[in-house]
């Protein structure tokens, strides 16, 4: 009997349609993990692990899982999981990495339009003062429309950001491993391939929507910022440590550029107080896909993999 661990207490009626004659291990506090050292112990009975949220699943514990076949990832990133340790090992990884597109792609617009037109701002001044001020030529904020959008990362979620931008009525200009098709361009309205320094000296709003790698490690550090107009925004919707937290909380400051929105910080769970301190910013706490019905779509894409797997087959969302 193949036996699956879940990395949380996931309700049951969430997965028991693809778990059907399989034994399922999980903690049994609602919504508790594993701890580290409960991990340990019941990976030895694994054959499939399940790592929800930004669970860390590293060599060592890897090495638990003597019968361990399959790592399920309920995300887009698996970054939380030593997957190239996992390959030499021969255990396949799965991801989940199209039930989250509209979900996070929605949020990035929500951050832009907050961030944009200063909604974040404008609440938290009238819950304190509780009279309402008109300021004439306010310079704060800014009209997306006609604006330009840089996309660091033309991916599935990219592209679902660019299309929504430019329903708004924003050029969208880019970079990318390499150029989208040319039909796909035409239907962002002519979206331009650049290398990446040129989009950040040309947009208003720069979205970041690439892969945590080593590569991009610190990809927006204070030499990226320094290309940046002095008007624009930036918001980084896909991994904290994209964006060097030292870098961006001094171009902050001294008003380097005009604002950001993080839904991801560097140094997760904990955000920098520092940071929090700022008007120029709007943070949330890595929500894109904090929404029942999103999550429980990444679980069910997760397993449909694990089970494709399983069966024999290859699945569309096999890693490696």
């Amino acid at each position: 009997m193949t036996t699956i661990v879940l990395s949380h207490c996931i309700p049951t009626d969430y997965y028991q349609s693809f778990t059907d004659g399989m034994r399922v291990l999980k903690p049994e506090v609602p919504l508790a993990c594993w701890t580290r050292e409960e991990a340990a112990q019941v990976l030895k009975e694994a054959d499939v692990f399940i790592c929800i949220a930004d669970y860390k699943l590293d060599r060592s514990l890897i090495d638990e899982g003597t019968h361990l076949s399959t790592i399920g990832v309920v995300g887009s990133g698996y970054d939380n999981v030593d997957w190239k340790y996992a390959q030499e090992r021969g255990i396949h990884v799965i991801n989940a990495p199209s039930s989250l597109i509209d979900s996070t792609s929605e949020m990035t617009i929500a951050l832009m339009l907050s961030l944009c037109r200063g909604v974040v701002q404008y609440d938290r001044e009238l819950r304190r003062d509780l009279v309402m001020t008109r300021q004439l030529y306010f310079e704060r904020d800014m009209v997306l429309y006609n604006k330009t959008l840089g996309v660091i990362g033309m991916g599935r979620i990219g592209k679902s950001v660019a299309a929504k931008a430019h329903a708004l009525g924003m050029s969208i200009i880019y970079s990318n491993a390499f150029a989208i098709p040319e039909e796909e361009a035409a239907a962002l309205g002519g979206a331009q391939w650049l290398p990446t320094e040129e989009v950040l000296r040309r947009a208003d709003v720069i979205t970041i929507h690439v892969p945590y790698t080593q590569d991009t490690h610190h990809l927006i550090d204070a030499k990226a910022l320094s290309l940046m107009k002095p008007t624009a925004y930036l918001i980084n919707a896909a991994r904290g440590p994209i964006v060097e937290e030292a870098a961006i909380l001094e171009a902050l400051r001294s008003h380097a550029i005009k604002g950001a929105a993080l839904d991801v910080h560097e140094f997760e769970p904990n955000v920098n107080p520092e940071i929090a301190k700022l008007d120029n910013i709007v943070i949330t706490p890595h929500c894109c896909t904090n929404v029942a019905e999103v999550r429980v779509a990444m679980l069910h894409e997760t397993l449909t993999g694990v089970c494709k797997l399983l069966a024999g087959e290859r699945p569309v969302n096999l890693v490696v």
